[in-house]
């Protein structure tokens, strides 16, 4: 179950709304391609602005659910936007670097759909196999629907990484652990199955299974041919799996706050409704940080 989220592209409505080439600038090599360093936040807030007047906007939900909740705190890291320390001490006041996330969140929030700070974690799905949408940040569930549902959509699709900020590229990255309980009677034999599932054939088996939605418990797994292979097109995933050439990090949302603050500001959305307070309240960005201060304080005290 574990997955990363990158940007799954209409190749052909990004190349001909926006000018962008993304299957040139992030093939299925392994390497970088011209243009990949122009990937930044910068271009995709102007890529979203061409596509929403062309009738066919990005599909970035803003609401309450893990889709929503991922792309934005890996937005958040790439602009260096912390919002606690490592204590679960708030970093808000004077954080110049979360006003210019937040300020960017609000911006490009006026090219997205009206109703996204309504949509759950499959509204973006749809908005892709519609073919209504020229980009979401998603694992290739929607495109392996679209190949069911929409096949004319799925064979347009092509999958890049996340844009690159001032602090550099971030993957929104949703894990799924497996743990052994300490009451446990048969500790030995549940370590060896774990043992065992984490191993590279296990891990290969898995993933191929999954038609490489699930991602490995290890980065040397990134090289599977199941990515490589799967299509139409051919190549299409290839960039699925976070690479050495992608020079980025994943990125769980609200690090590095301690699991438990982080866990109860990830179910309440705070980076999302921080920006909402903004595009939708009409607050300053000023008040909407205070806000979110006071939100904090409020988990912190229990």
């Amino acid at each position: 179950g574990t997955q990363n989220k990158p940007a799954c592209v209409r190749y052909d409505l990004l190349q001909e709304h926006a000018g962008i080439d993304v299957r040139a600038m992030w093939p299925a090599s392994n390497e970088r391609g011209p243009g990949a360093d122009a990937w930044t936040w910068d271009t995709f807030l102007k890529a979203a602005e061409a596509c929403h007047k062309a009738g066919v906007p990005f599909g970035l939900p803003m609401g309450q659910f893990t889709d929503a909740v991922d792309w934005v705190g890996a937005m958040f890291l790439s602009y260096g936007a912390r919002i606690t320390n490592a204590k679960g001490e708030p970093t808000i006041k004077g954080n110049d670097k979360l006003k210019q996330a937040i300020d960017y969140g609000v911006r490009l929030s006026k090219f997205l759909p009206n109703d996204v700070w309504a949509w759950d974690d499959a509204s973006n799905n749809r908005a892709l196999i519609s073919g209504k949408s020229a980009l979401v940040f998603n694992p290739p569930s929607a495109w392996a629907v679209a190949k069911r549902d929409n096949p004319a959509v799925a064979e347009k699709c092509w999958t890049i990484p996340m844009p690159a900020g001032p602090e550099g590229r971030f993957l929104a990255y949703l894990p799924y652990t497996t743990g052994i309980w300490s009451f446990g009677k048969n500790k030995a034999a549940a370590k060896a199955m774990l043992e065992f599932l984490t191993q590279r054939e296990s891990a290969e088996f898995t993933t191929n299974t999954s038609g490489g939605y699930d991602i490995p418990p290890f980065a040397t797994m990134s090289d599977f041919k199941v990515w490589e292979t799967q299509g139409p097109p051919v190549g299409t995933i290839s960039n699925y799996p976070l690479k050495p050439h992608h020079q980025a990090k994943t990125s769980i949302a609200f690090d590095p706050a301690p699991p438990e603050l982080a866990s109860q500001m990830y179910i309440q959305a705070l980076n999302t409704k921080v920006i909402a307070r903004v595009a939708q309240g009409g607050e300053s960005i000023d008040q909407a940080m205070a806000w979110l201060e006071r939100e904090i304080n409020n988990m912190r005290r229990g």
